[in-house]
């Protein structure tokens, strides 16, 4: 079993090297990837940075989980990765996702300012970005519907919002 494994591993490594590294969808998955980070260092608020950080990992971290279970499933494919050895939606789910929850608890204080910044990301992610993105060949949906995502991010961006802020709540109380 471990050596059909280290098989498969290394046969995905090789059709990485061969066919996905430094094609032009790649240089798409690494702007993905990189830009996202260069812009929320200008723009992050430094007093507040472990409070953001922990925003973008509770984003992170189901996101990446959920994005692997639907692969595993067949929901959606991923043709091209930015790395072989490492979630096939890392560009997506470690980058844009997480970043742009950052970034709107950050300039968006207010929950019902926060929610129109939500609605407004979900709409762009999930009608303009993901289309986009199959259209690029970035991803290939099979049983996924737009709007699945949709309200996946708002779901999202309502649950870290609201767990962050029980948090200084709790931490308030403490201090």
């Amino acid at each position: 079993m471990h050596e059909l494994h280290h098989k498969m591993v290394e046969r995905d490594i090789n059709h990485w090297l061969e066919y996905e590294l430094l094609s032009w969808n790649w240089w798409i998955l690494f702007g993905f990837a990189i830009i996202p980070w260069i812009i929320w260092l200008k723009f992050s608020d430094r007093k507040r940075r472990l409070e953001i950080i922990l925003i973008g990992t509770l984003a992170t971290i189901p996101t990446t989980y959920l994005d692997a279970l639907g692969v595993d499933l067949s929901f959606w494919i991923y043709p091209v990765q930015l790395i072989p050895i490492a979630p096939r939606a890392m560009a997506f789910d470690m980058s844009m996702v997480s970043v742009t929850y950052m970034l709107i608890y950050q300039f968006f204080f207010k929950w019902k300012s926060y929610i129109i910044a939500l609605l407004i990301m979900s709409l762009l992610f999930a009608f303009i970005g993901e289309p986009v993105s199959k259209a690029m060949n970035l991803t290939f949906y099979i049983r996924w519907k737009y709007w699945y995502s949709f309200l996946y991010y708002i779901a999202l961006g309502i649950t870290i919002k609201f767990i962050v802020e029980k948090c200084k709540g709790t931490y308030r109380k403490e201090v």
